[in-house]
């Protein structure tokens, strides 16, 4: 574009030089927006100390509570006022029920399977899908496998899909990036209830949590899940990766965070990219002035890892040169199925994070 902001004729922004694409934008992909044509490559710096970069987390390395006792937790690795993400790799059946009601909770499984058993029935979740547990909903999870990996998204603003007035914005495309039939929910089991004495965890950040902790524990003779009966909406659902349109171009938001007061006030968005040759791969370097953006491979060569890159920090080394990149190899974090979470309030990694965490240009 000129310095009115009109944009220039094809030829007048296509020189005859080997320049550098480098796309900035305001307000998660939605506001203004420039690409700037440069010498050099934003990321081909000398050198880099400090925080303000992006980071690279592989979660393997990590081994939460839930790994090594049936009775043990996720373990939080990234957080802020709006969103925390939580790394589990469950072994075994969890021995006792959780209530968040504090948050909505996506369940992204990248490996094993397992049942959700919830107030709405039971639901079986496996590689490469996704499970959105609404707040307040009590569940347990029964494993169907000895090894599994599991990042769980909890999320204060309620979690909804995206409307394609949304993608419409974008995209033009006439269509959700996730369709409403492409949902399964949880049924009611049919048999007997469990006997026995059962364990309820409830998690609460108000009345006197600052001197009780944020954990209430309710303890049953009965089996806490005893509905015969649904009579409405069924909150639970998952759906497969495979079931989110890959758009071409920038990933497109198939979930979204929105607060109580307006819900067309997006708190963060989950998008969906990689499967090889389209999306993150005909991105440029870019510059997300608003956002700062946790990229999670779910699947694939680089399964486990996370990108971690700062509001308006540059990211997408090895992409955009109008010639010299136009037609390069793919890596591995371009390969299987990359989750991002872009959120306006900045993302905090914890200590369990930072121990694990090593600077990287793969962003």
């Amino acid at each position: 574009m000129d310095k009115a902001g009109k944009r220039l004729p094809h030829n007048d922004v296509m020189p005859d030089k080997d320049l550098v694409k480098h796309h900035y934008n305001r307000r998660g992909l939605v506001g203004p927006q420039a690409m700037l044509f440069r010498r050099s490559h934003p990321m081909s710096w000398k050198r880099v100390s400090g925080n303000y970069q992006t980071w690279e987390l592989n979660v393997l390395a990590i081994t939460p509570s839930d790994a090594e006792s049936a009775h043990g937790e996720p373990v939080k690795l990234f957080y802020s006022d709006d969103l925390a993400i939580w790394l589990s790799r469950r072994k075994e059946t969890m021995p006792y029920f959780v209530r968040n009601c504090d948050a909505d909770e996506v369940h992204l499984i990248s490996r094993g399977e397992m049942v959700f058993e919830t107030d709405f029935g039971d639901i079986e979740v496996g590689e490469r899908e996704i499970l959105l547990m609404p707040k307040g909903v009590t569940y347990r999870i029964v494993m169907k496998s000895t090894d599994s990996l599991r990042i769980v998204y909890e999320s204060e603003p309620e979690m909804m899909l995206v409307p394609v007035e949304t993608i419409d914005d974008y995209y033009n495309m006439g269509k959700p990036a996730l369709e409403e039939s492409k949902l399964a929910r949880p049924q009611l089991p049919n048999g007997a209830k469990p006997q026995g004495e059962f364990e309820v965890r409830v998690k609460y950040h108000g009345a006197f949590s600052d001197f009780l902790g944020e954990t209430t524990t309710f303890h049953f003779d009965y089996y806490p899940l005893d509905v015969d009966i649904i009579d409405g909406y069924v909150p639970v659902f998952k759906f497969a990766a495979t079931d989110v349109a890959r758009f071409p171009g920038t990933p497109a938001p198939f979930l979204q965070g929105a607060y109580l007061d307006n819900k067309e006030r997006c708190a963060w968005t989950m998008h969906l990219a990689g499967g090889g040759g389209r999306g993150l791969r005909g991105t440029p370097v870019h510059r997300d002035a608003d956002i700062d953006e946790l990229r999670y491979n779910s699947s694939g060569p680089a399964m486990g890892t996370f990108l971690f890159t700062p509001h308006a920090a540059d990211h997408g080394w090895g992409r955009g040169y109008t010639k010299k990149e136009r037609n390069r190899p793919q890596d591995d974090f371009d390969l299987g199925d990359v989750v991002s979470a872009y959120t306006i309030k900045p993302l905090k990694g914890t200590s369990t994070a930072f121990n694990f965490a090593k600077p990287s240009t793969a962003g």
